[in-house]
């Protein structure tokens, strides 16, 4: 009975991080949770690949998540740009051409 209470708490816990992980709402504990659960030999095989799947699945969404922040920073970099240019253009065409 002792054994089955064990697994039973293993897979709430893996089950309550991937449900923050869901939520997007986890923290690096969380996390350090879940690869701890992805220990060959220490965890019953069946959790050790859920954890395992979920690990990687995690660290996929947040390679995602660094992906677009850098490439929204450089559009941000790009349309700050543009707007100095058009700005530019605006200014040199008042003084080129008044009358416009």
């Amino acid at each position: 009975m002792q054994l089955e209470r064990y697994y039973l708490d293993l897979f709430e816990m893996l089950n309550s991080i991937c449900k923050k992980i869901a939520a997007g709402q986890y923290e690096q504990s969380d996390a350090d949770r879940l690869f701890e659960l992805a220990k060959t030999g220490r965890y019953p095989s069946l959790l050790v690949e859920l954890a395992e799947s979920f690990g990687m699945m995690l660290v996929k969404v947040e390679a995602r998540e660094f992906e677009r922040s850098q490439m929204i920073e450089e559009l941000e970099k790009a349309k700050a740009k543009l707007e100095d240019y058009s700005k530019g253009l605006e200014k040199h065409l008042e003084e080129c051409c008044p009358e416009i």
